[in-house]
Order: C-alpha cells, then sequence, then structure tokens
C-alpha cells in the first residue's frame, strides 16, 4: 500500500445512543435521525474502539512449536469520557435508571438502575474515514453496535478549574439477538468514500 497522508484518521468523532434496534444510518454521509438517536455531547479525548482477543495454542508431543491456533475469548468495548455532565449522560453511562421532573420545585431526580436492572442500547460512533482532507471533503465512517451494555466503574471527579467533571462510561458489545433488526454482527464498520 502506498503512503497516502488522507488515509491518515484525525479526530475524535461523535457518539450516539439508541435504544436497542435503533436502525443505523444506511448512509455514513447522510445525517443522523436524532429523534431515534441522541448525541452524547463533548467528549474527553474521543472514543476508544477495543477489541481484546485470547488466543490459545493447540500442542501436541510431537512438535515443540504450536500446530495451530484457537481464539478462545474476545471482548469489544467502546469507551470514553463525557464531558458534558447531565443527569442523561449519567444515565447511559450506568447502563440506565430513572429521570423524574418536579416541575413544582423545579428539580430533576436521578435514581439509578436496580441491581440487576440495566438497558441495553444500540450504539453509533461516526469519525472520519479514510480519503478525507479536510471539512469539505471529508468522507465518514460509521462503527455501529447493534447491541451494548454499560460496564465498568462510573467516575465524577468533583475538581478545581480548569479541570472539569467528567462521567468515565465503558460500553461492552453484545452478539445482537436472533430478532435484531440490525443483523446478527456485534459490529460493523462502513466507509463512506468517492
Amino acid at each position: 500500500m502506498a503512503q497516502n497522508v488522507s488515509d491518515v484518521l484525525i479526530g475524535t468523532g461523535d457518539i450516539y445512543i439508541g435504544a436497542l434496534n435503533t436502525a443505523f444510518p444506511s448512509d455514513p454521509a447522510g445525517t443522523v435521525n436524532t429523534s431515534n438517536w441522541t448525541h452524547l455531547g463533548y467528549s474527553e479525548d474521543g472514543w476508544t474502539f477495543e477489541i481484546d482477543r485470547q488466543f490459545e495454542d493447540i500442542m501436541v508431543a510431537e512438535e515443540i512449536d504450536p500446530i495451530d491456533v484457537y481464539k478462545t475469548a474476545q471482548t469489544i468495548t467502546l469507551s470514553g469520557e463525557l464531558a458534558q455532565g447531565t443527569l442523561e449522560n449519567l444515565k447511559y453511562a450506568m447502563s440506565g435508571g430513572t429521570i423524574s421532573n418536579d416541575t413544582s420545585n423545579k428539580i430533576k431526580n436521578f435514581a439509578p438502575p436496580t441491581t440487576a436492572g440495566f438497558t441495553e442500547w444500540s450504539l453509533l460512533l461516526r469519525v472520519q474515514a479514510p480519503g478525507g482532507g479536510g471539512a469539505a471533503d471529508s468522507y465518514n465512517r460509521d462503527i455501529q453496535v447493534p447491541r451494548a451494555v454499560s460496564i465498568g466503574a462510573i467516575q465524577m471527579q468533583h475538581q478545581k478549574a480548569p479541570n472539569k467533571t467528567l462521567i468515565s462510561a465503558s460500553f461492552r458489545c453484545l452478539v445482537p439477538a436472533s430478532t435484531s433488526t440490525n443483523g446478527t454482527l456485534i459490529f460493523q464498520i462502513n466507509d463512506k468514500y468517492a
């Protein structure tokens, strides 16, 4: 492959969250339907899409080298830190809960999910795709996750300026149910190109 500066990807991207089985945009260059997808706002350092795979060697007595290798485990995670400390973002990071409004007292309340209760989501991460060169001629890449649940520790450190309070969010990608309207792949990556 030849060196091509327009294939060097730069930028944090935008993450959207939707109810389980929310239909993904058919075209990465198209607009995201914000009546179905919620933009999670600013992040601290963008979003990390991580695939952690574990392999085991297959050994036999007659050989000193493995005769084969098998993938025995895999976890796929989409994680980052939300810079907008809203109760809605806290709800997404905790994979559920209830937000209610006491309109007479102008108070918004968040109740966390029960110990065994959590909500599954569909995720869409839209980032720059290879071939882009700037805002006017850039191409999009959609990382589509049909089924995910928030995992890990939630941290909100309230600190002095100029530091801001961040909400850590880590979503584990799961195998979609056979009834998923978005297919049976754990994730799919679509690039828009010229």
